[in-house]
């Protein structure tokens, strides 16, 4: 999974999606916040690979309505012969409110919503919803077969309705022993709501492996803090095993005290939800969040530090 936001000109994404396919890796996704559109780096992958599956991982519900996700979708899939994945997400206020400037509000039913409507215009049949977020009227989509959805869930009600609507769910600095966990969750929202099988189950793990010296531990800290900054991974933060520091981080973040928050990321933090140290911790890592019950990790350079540095160590040396 590559940044958005990590310092590598879009340029070398050609490149990269070679090095990816040639070196054994399955897939290559993008993420999205503030610095480049995950879409067009998904279609400039798919410009130059041809048997990886392609996604995003992800882009936000708030500021592209279904019919515009609809038509990334179908397009992306197409170009790509069907290997695209559509991955979505709430995202956060930091970004929804204060970077775009949209009211971030009723993240569940309007992820729900756009979900459903998604499904519609997939169909390829002519339909008229009227929603409380948007009413597609006499709207139908003409287009080859249609992406899978992926969604991006963190507490325990998202995870159950991405079990529900989604092909693939993706956590984000989920630790090992708490996948068992999400697992039981995912199969009882299956149960419940009768549908056969299960979305595939995805982790996003970050990692810097440039070394584990003064330099990494700062690139660490300054991941952890980035997400400490919304409530949503705070509250996760609290609940596998960090409330003091949770709390304090996103006490330090509403009086704008960058270094506060800093300093309250500790090693036992680090470790437990990101990889820092070398290829062999990684490999170890990945093996263990299989053996827990994951699907496919999305393996994840962090964007902080030396992001080329960490990204090139990672696809030439992983297999």
């Amino acid at each position: 999974m590559l940044s958005g936001n990590g310092e590598m000109r879009s340029g070398r994404v050609p490149e990269v999606a070679l090095t990816v396919e040639r070196n054994g890796f399955t897939g290559l996704w993008f993420g999205e916040t503030t610095l480049r559109d995950a879409s067009i780096l998904a279609t400039i992958a798919a410009c130059t690979t041809k048997k990886i599956q392609l996604g995003t991982s992800i882009v936000n519900i708030y500021t592209r309505s279904p019919s515009q996700l609809a038509l990334l979708g179908t397009t992306l899939n197409e170009f790509s012969e069907g290997r695209f994945t559509l991955g979505l997400g709430v995202s956060t206020a930091a970004i929804i409110e204060s970077w775009h400037g949209v009211k971030f509000e009723h993240a569940m039913g309007r992820l729900e919503e756009t979900v459903k409507i998604l499904r519609q215009y997939f169909s390829g049949e002519k339909f008229s919803v009227q929603g409380r977020y948007s009413s597609p009227s006499n709207a139908r989509l003409r287009s080859g077969p249609p992406p899978k959805i992926a969604l991006a869930a963190l507490n325990e009600q998202m995870i159950r309705k991405a079990a529900v609507l989604s092909d693939r769910i993706i956590l984000n600095l989920y630790p090992t022993e708490r996948i068992p966990h999400a697992r039981k969750l995912i199969d009882e929202a299956c149960k419940v709501a009768g549908r056969k099988g299960r979305p595939v189950l995805s982790v996003m793990l970050y990692s810097y492996l440039l070394g584990d010296d003064e330099k990494g531990l700062d690139a660490a800290k300054d991941l952890i803090s980035f997400y400490a900054s919304a409530p949503a991974y705070s509250a996760l933060f609290s609940s596998i095993g960090f409330p003091n520091e949770a709390k304090a981080m996103l006490e330090g973040w509403k009086n704008r005290d960058r270094e506060a928050v800093r300093k309250n990321v500790t090693r036992q933090m680090i470790d437990k939800m990101i990889v820092l140290g070398r290829i062999e911790d990684l490999r170890e890592r990945v093996r263990k969040y299989h053996e827990a019950g994951v699907d496919d990790v999305f393996i994840s350079p962090s964007p902080f530090g030396d992001y080329e540095g960490n990204v090139n160590e990672v696809i030439t040396k992983y297999f």
